[in-house]
Parts: structure tokens; C-alpha cells; sequence
């Protein structure tokens, strides 16, 4: 196995310096390089600056945590270095560590630190951000289970809270994070209001029509096109760059490297122009020459039903509308704002909302973390309620697999939970030799295949059926052999790779490059993680590689199975569509849910087929409950089978007489609860049905006084009886006779049955039956219906307990009541019903006996006919 260091490279050198620091902590890597570019600005004019300079300032200087809620293009990001100024001096040392730019021995000396959201949680969990430390949380409204976190934990630590936001309802914020105050700016100009207008043409592609499109060209317009996937920026683009030349067309989404928008960051790009983009990669981007947004009303988010994040195709929120549309409402003469939806929408109502959390869809995030600090989930001021349900499973899940115990990380638990990756690929780098180290570590660094490749892609010659994992391994190492080396990143070993090259090979084989990219920073963290060597070359893949590699997925198994198409608890799961496993198959991997066109969440699962024999080799032999089956001639009967993740194999009820070993209290609890249910044969099970009425009629007759003997009282007292039986044998051979007097002393029994057993009544005696009504003892008395109307209360005896009555109706279900009068009512209420029910026709004149039918040749009356004659 690998050695894993439980010290993250981000946390080699603590420590800060003595005049405080400034931890701010940003959404993604990207902005990470933008924060630490603006706080090295200075003299810039902004409108936040123009008209909050010296407010911001002062509440710096306050030491009270606070909010900027300021729209696109207010130079927000700009005012963290006069914030930073006031609170820790002007001598500012500012650095960045995230998993692309490590910890170094001048971090403990920096008094600005910009980190991602992994970090930010990462030191909080380990407590090297503390109260003396303020956070500036950076586009807070960019909500994610990790930054939800840094919330909770930075509010238990005791930090200042200084935030920065665009377009989101403060109120929320405000409240959770105790701001004194909460600044609001906005860059829009009132002339320079936009033309806003809905089209009820929810498809872009119906709507980028001939009529759109000339005038784009006669107005030689910058347009941008927000779409919710990927898919449909390609379609776009191709759909308009085709037929329509003169327009300058460009797609863009998280697949591809930004470098392909640089015209269009810098400089005045060639007009006109249309770039197709989704909504998720436009925020922090700044597209010169844009005067025309073209928004599709349509988002997929991620909504938690019953402990299952599923994807969802939704209508965008006000919030997500307000900041498309802020590109140019307000900010740019002659701007248009078109707005595609099929739903009744007024753009002037907008107003922006609270965000939506992520939280609640990671339970097992909190479950480690919460493990790791040693605190309880309800412990943590949670911006969002979690899912107690689903929180439960994880600590379960992660109880099982040996993660946590005792509610704290094992140091099994530990290992894994420090690599930078997630919980299931943690497990499976602690546990690999290290020749699996380069597959593990590729496979773990993309999310999944589907991600990876566009629709049209030609990558046959790469493919390893039967694994996705192992066909994104054969990928990244053939765009490492073809076109990529060693190198260095900010004096770090990486994978790099020739824009151009990779480009290239990327388009050849239809391959999306912003993930080639995106796994070599994450690789390159994972080898450091594990303080390995970043290798130059990543080996071939070879038969044997390939069963070793199926060997450790099948002995781990730290992912989700699915075997015919099922989950072990027989949820119908299918293979993604562009999976390489089959749909028979038994697939480790991840399910993701998505929501269909109706509305139901749909799994599919993307992973490695586990062959049959491995699956049997890896298998549990389960040793399943004992049974008393009184059916069988052997009735004492122990289930075994085999078990693989959930999955049973196969199964056998075998009769036993020996009890197994370490199994033999089970086999006496099994026993005694079948005798004591009246289920079991034994030589003495009569005469514990005797004993055993005359108890519970004791216990009735009390009124609860007595002890009362449940099946549970009896099974602990005959376990006594057979603490030295080791067989079924020995078991029919040991005295199991219930003497009443261990249960209930004989003078106690006595005085109980010493009350009457039978009442008298219009001189002739009726049965009592002691019992209860709920928690309320009676005693009832017995009677036939006839005697019904001729009792009187006044000639009732008195009784210790309230007297009910049952009243006995032949063939019919006895009647029971609390009082004579109810059951006298309910032995009227047939007749009463059969009179309410009746027709009226039949209660004003009686029913008349229908004759016999007439025939041919006789009469009603019954006399003979002519007839015929012969």
C-alpha cells in the first residue's frame, strides 16, 4: 500500500504573522488569480470606490464583520486592498495557495492569503484559521458544499466576516454572518437602460432567426447567448457560423480553455459577433463590446429529493436573470435584453432572492468533517438545514468501510480523508499498490467520461471496454505521449501541455481540452499528496495492469454497484449512454441522478465492470439468522449465504442440531422465543399454556398491578433454563415447565382470582372476562341479546373497574359497549338503517307478490284456453 502523509501539502508551513492576516477565500482558481491582480492595483477609479471609499474604510477599521452587495462592473473585487489596508497595514504580503500553487516557506509570513474554498475548510477543520484571522468571502453568492462549510466553520471559530456579493438578497447573509451593515452599489445608469423583451420562443435556435440576424449585421452588434449546457453552445455556434459568414462566432463553456476568448477580453473584438456561452462560465467574465443578451430561461441544478442529489431542468431565478441581463442593462447606450421563455414573465418584477444552497446534497462531506474536528453535525451552525436521513446513511456508510468510529476519523480514516480528491478515490489510493498509483490517480482526477468527450467524438482506438475509468486513463496518456511532457507550474512538477498540440489532438479525437488541462493540475496535487515523484511517462495499459486493476476496484469497492441493472436495494439504474460497460453488467461507479421529462428521478451509473469471478472471490460468506420453522421436521434452521456489497449470491436454509460455535446464545434466544410464542414442540408446551393463561388472567385481573408476562419476559426466563444447551437434542430433553409461583408469587395469584367470575342478573349468572380498553382496565359482562331489554342499571352490582357489556347475537358478531344504553343503540341501529335506506315507494304501500308469467294458451287466472284444434 501507499504512504500517505496525514499532513496536506497546503498545510506545511503554519503559522501568520504577528500584525494579523487577512484569509480571502475565492469561488474557483481563476478568481483566485483575479483577487490577487486587484489587490496589487492601486489608483484605479471604480464606482464602488467613487461612492463607499471612505465608509468601507471606516467599517474596516471597526473590527465588525459587514457586506458589499455590488452589481456587475462596481469594482468590488477592487476594494479588498483598501479593506485590507485598514486591518492589517499598508506593508500588504499578498500570496495564493490553492491546488495548482502550494503552501511555501513565506506563507506564515503573508498577511493577505487567497485561497479556494477546499483550502479555506481545510484550515479551518485543522484550526489554523482562528478568530484572530478575518475572512473575506469573495462572490459569496456562488454557493457550494465546500463554502457552506467555511461558513459554519469560520462562525464556530469566532472570525470576522467581511462578504462580497452581486445580485442576491443581502438579508439572509446579513443575519447568518451578524454584519453590522451591508453596502449596496450598482454600476447601472438610468440612460442607459436597456430594451428589455420576453419572446415566447424558448428555443434559441428557432429564435437566432434570418430577422435576429440581419439585424445583428446591419447594427454590427456584439451579442451573447447564454444557454444551460455545453451541447447547446456547439450547436449553436455551428448553427450560425455556417449559414451566416459575416458574423464573428465563437461558443464557450467549462470545457474550454479561456485563452479562446481572448479577442473578446482585451481590446475591441471584430464586430459583429455571437458568442454562444453558458450561463455557468459567464460571471466572472468581462466581454468587451457587448450590447445584446440573448437569455435562454433555463438552468440545471442540482435539487435534493429524499438524500439523492438529482439534476434538474428549472427556469432560471430572478437572481441568475438580474446578472445575465446586467452585462449591459444600464451599462451600455443601446443595449437589448432578450429573454427566451415559454412562461409569463414581467422583467421590471425581478427583484434578487437568497441563493441556493448545496449543502444539503453532501452529507458524507459533513459526516468527515464533523469526524475529523470530533464535534456532532447539530453542533455546527449549518446555513441550510442538513438531511438527517441522509446524514444518518453516510455516518453508517462510513462506519462500515472503517472510516469513522466512535464519531472520530480512524487512522484509516484519516489518510483518506486528507488526499485531495473525494471520499471513494481517497480509499482507493491508501489501498493501492503503487503500480496503480498513475490509473488511480488519472481516474480520479476527471469526473467522469461523459464530461470529457464532445457528442461527436472518435475515440474507438483508446476505448478499454468494459471501464470508463480506464478509457479516461488511455486518453490523458495519450495526450501525454502525443503532445505533452514534464514541466513546471509556479515551481511546481506538472503535465504540460502545447496549446496548439493539445488543440489539436484534442479536435482530432473530439475531446474536450479543458479537462486534459484541468487533470493535469489535479494530478499533479495527488502525486504531491502522496509525495511520490510526478512520473515523466504514465505506463501502458497491458492484460495484466488491467486485472489488477479490476482486482482493487472488486476488493475495495468503495463505489456504488450495480448489478442487472439494479442497486442492491432494487432501484432500476442504467449505464450512461456513453458508457463503455454494458447494461447487464455489474458496474462499480458513481450514479448520478437527473430529473426526466416527467419529472422522476432517473439514475445512471458510469464506471468498471467487475467480472463474475471476482465478484465470487471478493464475496462475503454470511452467516444469516437462526429460525424456528414448525413446518419442517428439523425446525431450527440457520440461513447461509454469500454476499457482495449488498448483493446476495446465493442461499441455503440448512436444518441444524449442534449449535455453530459463537452462535449458540442465538440459538437458545431462538428457542426460547418459539416456545414462549406457543410455536415451538416440546414435552412441556402444554402444560405451559396453562401456566401461561393463568398469568395473563392474573395480569387482566389486576388491573396491571401484577407483573405481567410478555412473550419477551417468558423468553428471558426459559434462556435461563437453557444456559448449558448446546443441541436441538439437548434442548427437547431439558425441563422447560413454567411454575407459575417464579413469575407471580401463589398468595398474589390467589387474591386475584378470588374476584367474581361470573355476574347475576335477572336470577341466573353470566360470564365476566377481565380486560382492557386501551390503557384503561373493565371488567365485561357476557350476555345474550335477549336479556338486553330487561336489565336495569339500578340493578347492577358495583365493581373495583368500569362494567362494559358483550353482548352475544347467535351466529352474528357480538356486539361491545361501554354502557347498556350503547348497546341497546347498537342493536336498533340495523333496523333503524334498513328503514332509512328503503326506497319510499315501498314504505307507502306494501310490495305485491308477482304471479307466475303468462304463457301462450293460458290465463292469468289460471283457467284453460280454447287451444287448438286438431
Amino acid at each position: 500500500m501507499v504512504e500517505v502523509s496525514t499532513v496536506p501539502p497546503s498545510e506545511r508551513y503554519p503559522g501568520r504573522p504577528p500584525e494579523g492576516r487577512l484569509v480571502v477565500i475565492a469561488p474557483t482558481r481563476a478568481s483566485c488569480e483575479t483577487i490577487e491582480i486587484g489587490v496589487g492595483l492601486t489608483g484605479i477609479s471604480t464606482v464602488l470606490g467613487r461612492e463607499h471609499s471612505e465608509h468601507i474604510r471606516e467599517l474596516a477599521r471597526s473590527g465588525r464583520g459587514f457586506g458589499i452587495v455590488a452589481g456587475t462592473g462596481t469594482g468590488k473585487t477592487l476594494a479588498i486592498r483598501p479593506m485590507a489596508e485598514e486591518i492589517v497595514g499598508r506593508d500588504l504580503r499578498v500570496g495564493v495557495v490553492n491546488r495548482e500553487r502550494e503552501a511555501t516557506p513565506e506563507t506564515p509570513t503573508q498577511n493577505v492569503v487567497i485561497v479556494t474554498t477546499g483550502i479555506a475548510r481545510r484550515w479551518l477543520q485543522d484550526g489554523l484559521i482562528d478568530s484572530a484571522d478575518t475572512l473575506i468571502v469573495d462572490e459569496i453568492h456562488q454557493t457550494s458544499a465546500e463554502l457552506e462549510l467555511c461558513l459554519a466553520l469560520g462562525k464556530r471559530a469566532g472570525c470576522r466576516f467581511i462578504w462580497l456579493s452581486a445580485t442576491v438578497d443581502p438579508t439572509f447573509y446579513a443575519e447568518y454572518l451578524e454584519s453590522a451593515e451591508v453596502i449596496e452599489s450598482s454600476a447601472y445608469d438610468p440612460a442607459r437602460a436597456a430594451e428589455v423583451r420576453v419572446s415566447n420562443t424558448p428555443d434559441p435556435t428557432d429564435f437566432l432567426g434570418d430577422r435576429f440576424l440581419r439585424h445583428v449585421i446591419r447594427q454590427k452588434r456584439g451579442v451573447a447567448v447564454f444557454v444551460p449546457t455545453r451541447a447547446e453552445t456547439e450547436k449553436i455556434a455551428t448553427l450560425v457560423g455556417e449559414n451566416w459568414k459575416q458574423i464573428n462566432t465563437v461558443f464557450y463553456h467549462g470545457g474550454e480553455p479561456v485563452s479562446k476568448l481572448a479577442p473578446f477580453l482585451a481590446g475591441e473584438p471584430e464586430k459583429p459577433y455571437l458568442l454562444a456561452m453558458t450561463a455557468a462560465g459567464q460571471s466572472a467574465l468581462n466581454i468587451q463590446g457587448l450590447d445584446t443578451v440573448v437569455i435562454e430561461d433555463a438552468q440545471f441544478t442540482t435539487l435534493i429529493e429524499r438524500g439523492k442529489s438529482v439534476l434538474t431542468r428549472l427556469p432560471l431565478g430572478a437572481n441568475e436573470i438580474l446578472q445575465m441581463a446586467g452585462r449591459v442593462h444600464g451599462r451600455v447606450a443601446g443595449g437589448e435584453v432578450w429573454i427566451l421563455t415559454d412562461r409569463p414573465l414581467r422583467f421590471e418584477d425581478l427583484r434578487p432572492t437568497e441563493p441556493n444552497f448545496q449543502l444539503a446534497g453532501d452529507p458524507e462531506r459533513v459526516a468527515m468533517t464533523c469526524a475529523d474536528m470530533g464535534v456532532r453535525a447539530d453542533e455546527l451552525e449549518l446555513p441550510v438545514p442538513l438531511d438527517r436521513v441522509a446524514y444518518r446513511r453516510a455516518v453508517t456508510l462510513l462506519e462500515r468501510r472503517g472510516l469513522i468510529q466512535d464519531h472520530r476519523l480512524t487512522a484509516y480514516g484519516r489518510r483518506v480523508e486528507v488526499l485531495p480528491v473525494d471520499r471513494a478515490w481517497g480509499e482507493m489510493l491508501v489501498q493501492s499498490d503503487e503500480q496503480l498509483v498513475p490509473l488511480v490517480a488519472v481516474a480520479a482526477s476527471i469526473e467522469s467520461l461523459h464530461r470529457m468527450l464532445k457528442p461527436d467524438n472518435s475515440i474507438r482506438r483508446l476505448i478499454v471496454p468494459g471501464s470508463d475509468h480506464l478509457t479516461i486513463y488511455n486518453l490523458y496518456a495519450d495526450a501525454l505521449r502525443e503532445c505533452g511532457t514534464l514541466g513546471s507550474v509556479y515551481g511546481l512538477p506538472r503535465h504540460v501541455f502545447p496549446p496548439e498540440e493539445l488543440a489539436a489532438w484534442a479536435e482530432s479525437l473530439g475531446v474536450l481540452v479543458r479537462s486534459i488541462e484541468d487533470a493535469a493540475l489535479a494530478i499533479a496535487s495527488i502525486y504531491r499528496s502522496l509525495e511520490l515523484p510526478l512520473p515523466r511517462h504514465l505506463p501502458r495499459l497491458s492484460d495484466r495492469l488491467i486485472q489488477d486493476w479490476r482486482r482493487l476496484v472488486a476488493q475495495v469497492m468503495p463505489f456504488q454497484l450495480v448489478l442487472d441493472g439494479e442497486t442492491s436495494w432494487g432501484e432500476e439504474v442504467q449505464t450512461s449512454r456513453t458508457s463503455v460497460c454494458g447494461n447487464w453488467a455489474a458496474v462499480a461507479g458513481n450514479i448520478r441522478y437527473f430529473s426526466d421529462k416527467h419529472g422522476r428521478a432517473r439514475g445512471s451509473i458510469e464506471g468498471t465492470e467487475i467480472p463474475h469471478s471476482m465478484i465470487g472471490e471478493f464475496a462475503r460468506a454470511d452467516v444469516g439468522a437462526l429460525r424456528y420453522d414448525a413446518d419442517r421436521r428439523r425446525p431450527l434452521t440457520m440461513r447461509r449465504s454469500r454476499v457482495f456489497h449488498g448483493f446476495e449470491l446465493d442461499a441455503a436454509e440448512e436444518p441444524i442440531d449442534v449449535f455453530p460455535a459463537g452462535l449458540e446464545q442465538d440459538a437458545r434466544r431462538v428457542l426460547a422465543a418459539a416456545v414462549a410464542a406457543g410455536e415451538a414442540y416440546h414435552p412441556d408446551a402444554r402444560d405451559n399454556r396453562r401456566a401461561l393463561r393463568e398469568l395473563r388472567e392474573t395480569f387482566r385481573r389486576s388491573a396491571g398491578s401484577a407483573r405481567q408476562v410478555t412473550e419477551q419476559v417468558l423468553t428471558d426466563h426459559l434462556l435461563e433454563r437453557l444456559a448449558d444447551v448446546n443441541s436441538y437434542s439437548e434442548f427437547l430433553a431439558t425441563n422447560l415447565r413454567v411454575d407459575p409461583d417464579d413469575l407471580i408469587p401463589a398468595a398474589e395469584r390467589a387474591r386475584w382470582a378470588a374476584l367474581p367470575d361470573t355476574i347475576t342478573l335477572v336470577g341466573d349468572e353470566y360470564p365476566l372476562d377481565y380486560a382492557f380498553e386501551g390503557d384503561t382496565p373493565v371488567v365485561r359482562a357476557r350476555i345474550p341479546a335477549k336479556l338486553l331489554p330487561q336489565i336495569s342499571e339500578r340493578d347492577l352490582p358495583a365493581f373495583d373497574r368500569p362494567l362494559h357489556w358483550t353482548v352475544v347475537r347467535g351466529k352474528k358478531d357480538a356486539i361491545r359497549a361501554a354502557t347498556l344504553a350503547e348497546a341497546r343503540s347498537l342493536m336498533d341501529a340495523p333496523k333503524r338503517e334498513r328503514k332509512k335506506h328503503r326506497p319510499e315507494e315501498e314504505t307507502t304501500e306494501p310490495r305485491k307478490r308477482r304471479g307466475p308469467k303468462a304463457t301462450s294458451g293460458s290465463s292469468r287466472s289460471g283457467g284453460r284456453g280454447k287451444g287448438r284444434r286438431r
